[in-house]
């Protein structure tokens, strides 16, 4: 009884010292909320559950950021700008617990870079949109210091 005490509090303190190692943040989520129609673009809604309001979305194809990694573009060069292409919402933002409704984007691997006021990142890689497929992106808050 006493061993199988003792293993039972040595599995408490190592979940415990795991959960704190993790820093406790929670990562972004895809949930697809229709099944793919076979055509069409796929459509994503963008949730902020961050804890603060996020300042700039980019999408980029996932083949591109690899292959811009690969060459050697450094994070926040003109290279880097183009492949990552324009802020999703414009001069808007998007507070937290709000969503950015109905991004539509043509069937393929997108990756995603959230950054919030303070140039903190998310980055969410290898998201596979199917055709005709409507999706949530739920943005958590598990950010990083900027890439730059």
């Amino acid at each position: 009884m006493i061993r199988l005490i003792r293993l039972s509090f040595l599995v408490v303190a190592l979940a415990g010292t795991a959960i704190v190692a993790c820093g406790g943040g929670t990562l972004s989520v895809l949930h697809a909320k229709s099944k793919p129609k076979g055509d069409g673009p796929a459509h994503v809604d963008i949730q902020n559950h961050s804890g603060v309001g996020i300042h700039r979305i980019y999408v980029a194809k996932t083949t591109a950021v690899d292959s811009a990694r690969l060459n050697g573009v450094q994070p926040g060069s003109g290279e880097d700008d183009a492949v990552w292409g324009n802020d999703k919402l414009g001069n808007d933002g998007l507070p937290e617990g709000h969503t950015f409704a109905d991004l539509t984007l043509p069937a393929d691997r997108y990756d995603v870079l959230v950054t919030d006021h303070d140039n903190r990142e998310q980055l969410v890689k290898h998201l596979l949109l199917k055709p005709g497929a409507k999706y949530v992106l739920e943005v958590g808050d598990n950010w990083t210091q900027a890439r730059r």
